[in-house]
């Protein structure tokens, strides 16, 4: 009789990158395997549209910790504040999951930057592993970034460690890659994992003349100002608003019609978020990467961009009309790098997770188990 597993899967809930990267795994792995979604905030409300009533996939509310700004720029001194509640409340939602886990019997548990899943699997014994982007921090030599994004780096290294260790397996996941520092060498290091309605689109992309622009923030005035006067449609996705222009088409949160415009568009402008920044790559599409201000982990991003030679990247409040005119006239070329470019690593992530599987599920014991609902 064949045998799947269960596995839990704890994800980060800032902004939709750490779900959709969750996406595409579970894509690959269902319905040879069943999985328990815990997540907050942006990547819970993802899911839930996702995976609602799926006989696989079971999703359910997780506390969370988000950053916190100030004046549009990225505060970590609020961003630490913001996490006291959360803290204070550590243990009891750490026993909340080990509830979970008892109920559940899962062969396996997955955290993308999810603090709490981690700590409830200790204690219950159960082994899991770490995927995600943000431990390119701790796992990367800086030795070839630029001084100042070095020194940051390595600070911000430190804070990584604290959200867990003890894990049993670790990969992380990103369009480009540092070399390893030294002790890091046996640490998985995969492409971006991109969903399957991308893929389904890449090979009918085009170039229609309309821009794609996606901000999780604020973005200050004089950013959309010249975006206003350059002649082309724009089609703006995220949480800023911008002010009503006569090219300027905005669309909000809306991830199927997002997919639709980013395979047609000429070229992506967006907030240096790893995940996004790799799907564009994957399609063609050249990048102008707008790090937040002061998120160091989006700079890093931002200048990886520019290393690969298939996208731009400045501070958000030094794009002007003459910067993306330039840029603009810069994508014939940007295109042509694109092509040499395999920032791809679903594979690589279907084989990390499922050499941690256990060869024999003890728990689960047929592919005839579905899930009833969503939690």
């Amino acid at each position: 009789m064949p045998t799947m597993s269960t596995i839990v899967y704890s994800v980060n809930g800032e902004g939709r990158g750490h779900a959709t990267r969750v996406q595409a795994i579970i894509e690959m792995l269902v319905p040879d395997h069943r999985f328990v979604l815990l997540a907050s905030e942006d990547a819970y409300e993802h899911f839930r549209s996702e995976y609602s009533d799926h006989p696989w996939v079971k999703v359910s509310p997780l506390p969370g910790m988000r950053f916190k700004y100030r004046n549009g720029k990225l505060c970590y001194f609020r961003s630490v504040l913001g996490a006291v509640p959360f803290l204070c409340n550590l243990r009891k939602s750490v026993r909340a999951i080990q509830r979970v886990l008892m109920r559940e019997q899962p062969d396996l548990a997955i955290t993308d930057f999810e603090p709490l899943l981690p700590r409830a699997a200790e204690r219950c014994r159960i082994p899991w592993l770490s995927l995600d982007h943000q431990h390119f921090l701790s796992v990367s030599d800086f030795k070839g970034l630029p001084w100042r994004l070095r020194w940051q780096s390595r600070l911000l290294r430190l804070s990584i460690g604290m959200f867990y260790r003890g894990q049993s397996g670790e990969a992380v996941s990103s369009f480009a890659h540092l070399p390893p520092r030294k002790g890091c060498e046996g640490i998985e290091r995969i492409g971006v994992l991109v969903r399957k309605k991308i893929q389904d689109y890449r090979p009918h992309t085009s170039n229609e003349g309309h821009l794609l622009v996606y901000i999780r923030g604020k973005a200050p005035d004089s950013f959309w100002e010249a975006l206003s006067k350059i002649d082309r449609p724009i089609y703006a996705f995220g949480k800023s608003i911008p002010p009503v222009t006569k090219n300027i088409e905005f669309f909000g949160i809306q991830n199927d019609h997002f997919i639709r415009h980013l395979s047609k568009c000429d070229a992506l402008i967006t907030t240096a978020g790893n995940q996004l920044v790799g799907e564009a790559m994957y399609l063609g599409k050249p990048v102008f990467a707008l790090p937040e201000e002061g998120n160091f982990e989006q700079e890093v991003n931002g200048w990886l961009v520019s290393q690969t030679q298939g996208g731009w990247s400045l501070p958000m409040d030094q794009v002007t009309p003459h910067v993306l005119g330039q840029f603009l006239l810069s994508l014939p070329l940007l295109r042509k790098r694109l092509e040499g470019i395999d920032c791809v690593g679903n594979e690589q992530a279907r084989a990390f997770i499922e050499s941690n599987l256990p060869k024999a599920s003890p728990r689960t014991h047929s592919q005839e188990i579905p899930f009833q609902k969503v939690a």
